[in-house]
C-alpha cells in the first residue's frame, strides 16, 4: 500500500468533491485516509482469466453508491412539478398531467426498471463499483493491467492496441473452457447472459432418419388399405369381361362373312341381290360394334387406372379418395420431416432444435452438452476443494467488483477488476481463478512450472496492481487443471517479494506509458542493431567442438 490512494470507506460512503479535479481529489483522500487505500486500476477479461473471458453483464441490478444517491431527488422533482402545474396551469393538456402523475404513481416500477438497466456513467470517477456489465467495464476509462502487460510487450504494441487502435482483437465466439469455468465458479446465475447452452433433446423427439422412417412406417401401417394397381386392374378386367363381345372384322372374306351373319338383322344393311363385299360387311360390323359399351383401359399406373375405374364405378373411387394417403417413404431427410409434420404438427426434431440453437441470433458463446458437462465437473472439483470451495462460496465474497482511480506517480487513470474479493473482519483478500492445462507436467516440476506461468503471464503484476488499487491485504491464485477428468487444484498465495516485484514492474511500465503520452514516442521492441553472441551453453558446445576438430 502506498500514499495517494483511496480508502474503501471513502469510496463507498461519499462522492468526490465536485469542486476539485480528479487528481486533487485523489491526493486529498490519500492525505485523509491511509489505512485502507484504494486506487483504481483495471483488468480486461484476459487479466481475470488468461484462458478465458469473464461472464458479461455480471449484475445489472446493482448500482454504485454514488449513482444511487441521485435517484430520489429526481423523482421528488417530478411530483412537485405535477403539483405546481395542477395549481398554476390547469389548462395544460391532460396528456402532460397524465404523464407526470403516472411517473409518480408508478415510481416503484420505475425504480425496478432503473435497477434492471442502470445508467452507467460515460466517465467513471475514482471509486468502487459493483455490478458493472462486462462490456461497460472494458470500454471504460483507465489503464487496465492487461494494457500494462501490452506495454511490457512494447510501447509500439501498446500504442497500436490502445491509442491508435490499428490492432483490433475481436473476441472469438468459439468457446474457451476457461471462460465457461470462470462463469460457473464465480457467477453461475449469470451464465445464460453470455452463453447459449445446447438444448436438451426431449424424450420422443425424432433424432435420426431411422426414427423418422419408423414413425412413417407405423403410421402407414395403421391406415385403411388402399386399392393397389393390381386390385383396380382386376375390377377393370372383370368389367370388360361382362361387356357384350364385339364382332371381329375377320381376316378373310369368309371370317368377315361369318361375323356379318351374326349381326342383328337391323345391322345387316346389304340388300338382297347386292354383292356382299368384305368392305360392305366390315362397315356393318363397325356400325354394330360402335353401339356396344366401350371397354376401359387396363394399362398404366395406379392414378390412370383410378381414372378408368371412375368411369364405371365412381362411388368406389370416391370412397378411395376419402382414405388417408400414406406418407412418402423416399426423399431427403427434410422431405421426410415435412411428411411427418403433415400428420403430426407438434413433432419435435432434434435437427431443428440444434439448427435453431446454432443460428445464435443473440450472438452468445455456444456451449455443447459435453462441454457443459466437463465444465460442471471442474466446478464441482473447485467447490469440493477444502480451500477453493471456501473462497468461492464465502458469505462475504464479492465478484467482479470494479475499481477506478488515479495512479499517484504518473497521474494516469487506472482500473482493476479482481475476480474475487473477501472482507474478513478488516482483512481484505483477493483472488483470481485461472484454468491451466498441465496434464503432462511431472509432479516434481509442477511448482516450478506454475511459477513460470505466473511470471511469464505477468500474473504477479496484476496482483500487485489489484492489491494497491483495491486495498487488498493478501492475494491468491486458484489454479485448476482443465484437462478432462484430471482436475487438480492449486491455491497459491502471492508472497510479499512477488508482489513487490510485480509492483516495481508495474511502476516501470506506467512510467513508460506516461512518457509515451507526453512525448508521442512509442518505440518498437528492438531499436538498435546488435551482434548476436553465444550464450554459455553454446559457448561450451563451441569449445568442445574445437577440441574435437
Amino acid at each position: 500500500m502506498g500514499n495517494g490512494v483511496f480508502s474503501i470507506d471513502g469510496l463507498m460512503d461519499s462522492q468526490p468533491a465536485p469542486a476539485l479535479s480528479i487528481v486533487d481529489q485523489a491526493r486529498q483522500r490519500a492525505a485523509e485516509e491511509k489505512l485502507h487505500p484504494v486506487n483504481s486500476g483495471g483488468t480486461t477479461s484476459d487479466v481475470q482469466m488468461e484462458t478465458a473471458q469473464p461472464v458479461e453483464d455480471e449484475n445489472d441490478n446493482a448500482v454504485s453508491a454514488g449513482e444511487g444517491a441521485d435517484e430520489p431527488p429526481a423523482q421528488t422533482i417530478a411530483v412537485n412539478m405535477s403539483k405546481i402545474l395542477a395549481e398554476r396551469c390547469p389548462d395544460l393538456t391532460a396528456e402532460v398531467l397524465k404523464s407526470q402523475v403516472s411517473e409518480s404513481a408508478h415510481s416503484d416500477e420505475e425504480e425496478d426498471a432503473e435497477q434492471a438497466a442502470p445508467a452507467w456513467p460515460e466517465y467513471f470517477e475514482p471509486g468502487r463499483y459493483e455490478g458493472v456489465p462486462n462490456e461497460v467495464y472494458h470500454a471504460a476509462n483507465g489503464i487496465s493491467s492487461t494494457m500494462v502487460k501490452d506495454a511490457r510487450v512494447s510501447l509500439m504494441y501498446f500504442e497500436a492496441r490502445h491509442v491508435s487502435k490499428t490492432i483490433q482483437k475481436v473476441r472469438s465466439p468459439v468457446l474457451d473452457m476457461g471462460n465457461l469455468v470462470h462463469a460457473l465458479a464465480l457467477q453461475p446465475d449469470q451464465l445464460e447472459k453470455e452463453f447459449s447452452i445446447e438444448p436438451e433433446i426431449p424424450e420422443g423427439a425424432f433424432t435420426t432418419t431411422a426414427t423418422i422412417r419408423a414413425f412413417i412406417d407405423e403410421y402407414n401401417n395403421g391406415l385403411p388399405v388402399l386399392l393397389s394397381a393390381d386390385d383396380i386392374k382386376r375390377f377393370l378386367e372383370e368389367y370388360n369381361a361382362n361387356l357384350p363381345a364385339q364382332v371381329p372384322l375377320g381376316t378373310s372374306v369368309e371370317e368377315t362373312g361369318q361375323g356379318y351373319m351374326s349381326l342383328p338383322a337391323e345391322f345387316q344393311r346389304i340388300e338382297d341381290g347386292q354383292k356382299q363385299t368384305a368392305t360392305a360387311m366390315k362397315a356393318c360390323i363397325k356400325e354394330y360394334n360402335a353401339t356396344l359399351p366401350a371397354q376401359v383401359k387396363t394399362s398404366g399406373g395406379r392414378d390412370a387406372l383410378l381414372e378408368q375405374l371412375a368411369l364405371i364405378n365412381p362411388d368406389m373411387v370416391a370412397q378411395e379418395a376419402q382414405k388417408a394417403q400414406p406418407l412418402k417413404v423416399s426423399g431427403t431427410k427434410a422431405d421426410l420431416i415435412q411428411a411427418v409434420k403433415s400428420v403430426k404438427p407438434d413433432a419435435v426434431f432434434a435437427d431443428e432444435l440444434l439448427d435453431a440453437w446454432r443460428e445464435n441470433p443473440e450472438g452468445k458463446v455456444l456451449v455443447t452438452r459435453q462441454q457443459l458437462a466437463t465444465a460442471l465437473t471442474i466446478q464441482k472439483a473447485l467447490l469440493n476443494h477444502p480451500t477453493a470451495g471456501k473462497l468461492l462460496t464465502h458469505p462475504s465474497r464479492a465478484v467482479e467488483v470494479s475499481y477506478f482511480g488515479i495512479d499517484e506517480e504518473t497521474g494516469l487513470e487506472v482500473r482493476v477488476r479482481p475476480d474475487l474479493e473477501i472482507d474478513m473482519g478488516g482483512l481484505r483478500i483477493g483472488a483470481d481463478l485461472k484454468t491451466i492445462s498441465m496434464w503432462n507436467i511431472k509432479q516434481e516440476g509442477l511448482r516450478a512450472k506454475l511459477h513460470r506461468e505466473i511470471i511469464e503471464r505477468d500474473y504477479h503484476l496484476s496482483a500487485a496492481m489489484y492489491c494497491e488499487t483495491a486495498a487488498l491485504d493478501q492475494f491468491f491464485w486458484i489454479f485448476v487443471n482443465k484437462d478432462e477428468n484430471y482436475h487438480w487444484i492449486a491455491i497459491i498465495e502471492a508472497s510479499e517479494e512477488l508482489l513487490e516485484l510485480g509492483m516495481l514492474e508495474y511502476r516501470k511500465a506506467m512510467r513508460a506509458i506516461a512518457n509515451g503520452f507526453d512525448t508521442g514516442e512509442w518505440p518498437a521492441p528492438i531499436t538498435e542493431d546488435y551482434t548476436e553472441e553465444l550464450n554459455d551453453f553454446d559457448m561450451r558446445r563451441l569449445e568442445a567442438l574445437r577440441v574435437q576438430a
